[in-house]
């Protein structure tokens, strides 16, 4: 056992105890000392002989205090909940570029990304029988130099040849450093690259066979087209005076249409290679784009509307989209998608009212009012009673419904103005119509989709997940059902995966 402790001192006993002996003083040398009759002034004295400007600072700071606090309290912001079915963190750098196809006989979702890393990624997510979910990541070789622009999937459109051989099933992968290069579906391998326009903005298969490929340049506003079985360069088309901005085949596949930064929409013959008509739908204050002094020109495009597939739509920065019939020659509608406060209206100085050349308006506060229409989309004619909508999507937040078929202000009925709430600033980044009921799936600069009933413009579906803006989109529908897989690419160097069930 440890040796016990010393006693200690409580003063609990009648005895004090001392470690030394005491000393005593001694009277004859005591001196008389004088003092003031006052009595002396403790510490707790000293702090209250402060003065009120020092007391009134002190409590002005430690209000100060406790508001800040207060304010940091109130300003956090709520966690994000992940709803996302999968996530893919390959890439170190913001995701520009997406696509994807969900094969159902080998319940397989192929998920092509790209992005600011200059890599691109083949996603692959196998369901098995018991719903256990398989992923694997194969990253694709091709060594590029600028960020990855647009990534394409020809299996959607493969059938077979004439001689009753099934194509290939390939990827179309387009960079800023001018490379457009072939893999293989099935394991990455590389296959080739194509030499091609310079900063390759947009990449599109033909819809008949998958065999054609279509890329368009952002910076010479040229478009070329392949032959990818035989590896060969078919036709470039000239005659956008900026940058090429979007571009498809019709449905039909007799011919190409293309908007871009010159505020024009052409119509292109892909065997002759020439433009069978222009299509000048904007006033863009020069014939160069942005860099050489014009406007930001036409965003997006889409094909595919109107009862014979001959409907055309695209976005602008001014605000408006652009509705056109292809084979007729003629612009059907304008739909003002963005609405001028009041403060922007009574301000505004640029000519004929369209925005500025980036698709901003300033105030004379300086505030900015987005007003560019990013995204457009024509619902699917096999819904019944909506063969005649489309869809428009803008930074200002706003997706709108329209009626082709009933004529008003600009040719077109608007049927649905959807928000979500004065609140929420995030844009709209990209929309696409489901492909059997008539909802609109959109993407936001928040991160946030929402799926949308297009009838009465409200949300039947919201997915979180992403931290950051969602930069493409891309929708797979499963044979069957009427479920929806949502794929996304975000600022946040993520790729995810969601799963709608109406």
């Amino acid at each position: 056992m440890a040796d016990a402790l010393p006693p200690t001192n409580n003063n609990n006993g009648d005895e004090e105890v001392f470690d030394e002996p005491p000393t005593f003083i001694d009277l004859n040398s005591a001196v008389e000392v004088k003092i003031d009759d006052a009595p002396a002034a403790d510490d707790d004295d000293d702090d209250a002989m402060m003065d009120d400007d020092e007391m009134a600072n002190n409590q002005h700071a430690t209000t100060n205090n406790n508001a800040a606090d207060e304010t940091t309290t109130s300003n956090e912001q709520p966690p994000i909940i992940d709803q996302s079915k999968a996530t893919f963190t390959s890439h170190t750098d913001a995701i520009y570029a997406i696509t994807s196809h969900y094969d159902t006989q080998s319940n397989t979702l192929y998920i092509v990304s790209g992005g600011g890393d200059d890599r691109a990624y083949l996603h692959l997510m196998t369901t098995s029988i018991n719903n256990q979910a398989q992923t694997k990541t194969i990253p694709l070789a091709h060594p590029h130099t600028d960020s990855i622009s647009c990534v394409a999937l020809n299996t959607p459109y493969i059938t077979n040849d004439v001689s009753g051989t099934t194509q290939a099933n390939q990827i179309a992968v387009g960079s800023y450093d001018g490379s457009i290069v072939l893999y293989s579906t099935t394991d990455g391998t590389l296959l080739h690259v194509f030499e091609g326009p310079t900063d390759v903005e947009w990449a599109r298969f033909h819809p008949k066979g998958g065999t054609v490929l279509l890329v368009g340049s952002i910076a010479d506003g040229t478009i070329w087209m392949y032959h990818t079985p035989s590896k060969q360069c078919l036709q470039v088309f000239v005659g956008h005076e900026g940058g090429v901005t979007d571009g498809v085949f019709t449905m039909d596949g007799k011919a190409i249409v293309s908007c871009g930064q010159d505020g024009t929409v052409r119509v292109w013959a892909p065997k002759k290679g020439v433009c069978k008509h222009v299509f000048r739908l904007m006033d863009v204050n020069g014939s160069g784009g942005e860099e050489e002094g014009g406007g930001g020109g036409l965003t997006c495009l889409a094909v595919g509307g109107g009862q014979d597939g001959q409907l055309a739509i695209c976005g602008g920065e001014d605000g408006n989209a652009y509705v056109v019939h292809v084979s007729g020659k003629k612009v059907v509608a304008t739909l003002t998608h963005f609405e001028e406060s009041a403060t922007t209206a009574n301000n505004n100085n640029t000519a004929n009212g369209q925005g500025g050349e980036d698709g901003m308006e300033e105030d004379d506060e300086g505030f900015v009012e987005a007003r560019s229409v990013e995204a457009v989309g024509f619902c699917p004619g096999n819904i019944p009673g909506t063969a005649h909508w489309c869809a428009t999507g803008g930074v200002d937040g706003v997706l709108k419904v329209w009626n082709m078929n009933v004529g008003g202000v600009g040719g077109a009925q608007l049927r649905q103005k959807c928000t979500r709430g004065a609140d929420v600033k995030a844009g709209i980044t990209r929309l696409r119509w489901h492909n059997s009921l008539p909802l609109v799936i959109a993407s936001y600069t928040d991160g946030v989709v929402c799926i949308w009933d297009a009838r009465v413009g409200t949300v039947v579906g919201t997915f979180t997940g992403h931290e950051d803006m969602i930069n493409d989109m891309d929708v797979s529908f499963v044979d069957g059902s009427n479920a929806a897989v949502i794929v996304t690419g975000s600022d946040d160097k993520s790729v995810k995966m969601f799963e709608f069930h109406p």
